[in-house]
């Protein structure tokens, strides 16, 4: 009688359902992952938007062109978290608009002075899911142009 190599076709349909219960085990890890990476992405697209925003202001002054005068600012010590102001219209950032909304405080810390703290919030609201941003930014104010620090 001769040997004969290979595998019977019963062993190979016990391979392949084998095979094909594992992986229907893992496909819910691959669709939380790629909805994850999704979420993630437009958060990451919403913090850099954030830092274009803060990156067009140098100074107290240029925000207040924006949303108007800043009266007399709280300490940045203080709290509550100082209220957060709108802009009047919508920032396009790249192919997309956001709400921005800005909070300001005065920041006075060690021997640092003349600085305001400005947090730039963007929302994202054409994309699903709506994504939010944030960047912190420190401003000479127009009075006190020469900030120190230690």
């Amino acid at each position: 009688m001769k040997e004969q190599h290979g595998f019977t076709l019963l062993e190979i349909l016990v391979s392949i359902t084998i095979l094909a219960i594992v992986i229907i085990a893992f496909i819910p890890i691959f669709t939380q992952a790629a909805i994850h990476n999704r979420v993630n992405g437009e958060t990451l697209r919403s913090n850099e938007a954030a830092q274009v925003v803060a990156a067009k202001f140098e100074t107290l002054l240029d925000i207040q062109k924006i949303i108007g005068n800043t009266a007399s600012l709280a300490e940045c010590s203080s709290q509550p978290v100082p209220k957060a102001v709108p802009f009047p219209e919508v920032e396009r950032v790249g192919d997309t608009n956001y709400e921005v909304n800005v909070s300001l405080c005065d920041y006075n810390e060690g021997n640092v002075t003349g600085l305001t703290q400005a947090i730039f919030s963007v929302k994202n609201t054409e994309n699903s899911p709506v994504s939010e941003g944030t960047a912190i930014k420190f401003l000479r104010n127009e009075e006190g142009t020469n900030a120190q620090t230690p």
